[in-house]
């Protein structure tokens, strides 16, 4: 009967997780800090509210600044699905291999640090890449022009988006990838005015936007002259 109970308890709390990616992180997810080592991942709010966000909208831009939390919260969110969805397929691309290996790193972390019952086996796990045995995977790749041009994407992530040479090159090619469904989230520092991530920050194409603030607006506004807000979804 206890065996049974204890089972039955972990079935809704599966569920509640799979359903839920903010409770998920709070309850279940560890990351590693630099002096304090393994510690738990406590959202702040504005990182609440950026998951669900990310959860909701197909296409996602993150203007931010450093030490804030949202390359490790990217990374949750891709592990999040890679766990409760078969044949999650995420591409990360940043300016340098060792850039976007750092976030398969972190994913790799979390995922090593779940309960046993929430782990899925890996068929791969190496430097640059970690599949799961549910079909779910994540690669890490410099950001050369062709670089999305890859099979079929669930999740694009281009990391640190505002310092990649031609990034509006990456992302046009990215479309194709896209077709099929996929999301993307593109994060970064600020970085000078007139690239594709400045334009889209700011609204200056004619995608449709809706705005929230990341409580960087005094950073946002001393940047680009600006208070327009610091993280923009669009269609």
């Amino acid at each position: 009967m206890a065996k049974n109970t204890i089972k039955e308890a972990l079935v809704k709390e599966y569920i509640r997780c799979s359903q839920d990616p903010v409770y998920f992180m709070r309850k279940y997810c560890f990351i590693q800090h630099p002096q304090k080592g393994k510690i738990k991942f406590d959202l702040f709010p504005f990182q609440e509210d950026s998951l669900v966000d990310l959860k909701n909208n197909r296409f996602n831009i993150i203007l931010k600044s450093r030490q804030m939390g949202i390359s490790t919260l990217t990374a949750g969110y891709a592990v999040w699905n890679m766990i409760f969805r078969e044949d999650f397929n995420v591409l990360v691309i940043a300016i340098k291999q060792d850039t976007a290996k750092n976030l398969i790193t972190k994913v790799r972390v979390m995922h090593e640090f779940l309960p046993s019952w929430l782990k899925v086996g890996s068929e791969e796990d190496n430097r640059l890449s970690l599949r799961f045995k549910n079909g779910s995977q994540i690669k890490a790749v410099s950001s050369a022009p062709d670089a999305a041009r890859s099979e079929a994407l669930s999740l694009l992530v281009i990391d640190e988006a505002a310092f990649i040479d031609k990034v509006d090159e990456i992302w046009t090619s990215a479309q194709q990838t896209l077709a099929t469904g996929g999301s993307a989230i593109l994060l970064s520092t600020p970085n000078g005015t007139g690239n594709l991530f400045h334009m889209r920050t700011c609204g200056k194409t004619r995608s449709r936007t809706r705005a929230l603030d990341l409580e960087i607006r005094r950073l946002y506004k001393r940047i680009y002259g600006s208070s327009r807000c610091c993280k923009r979804r669009w269609k």
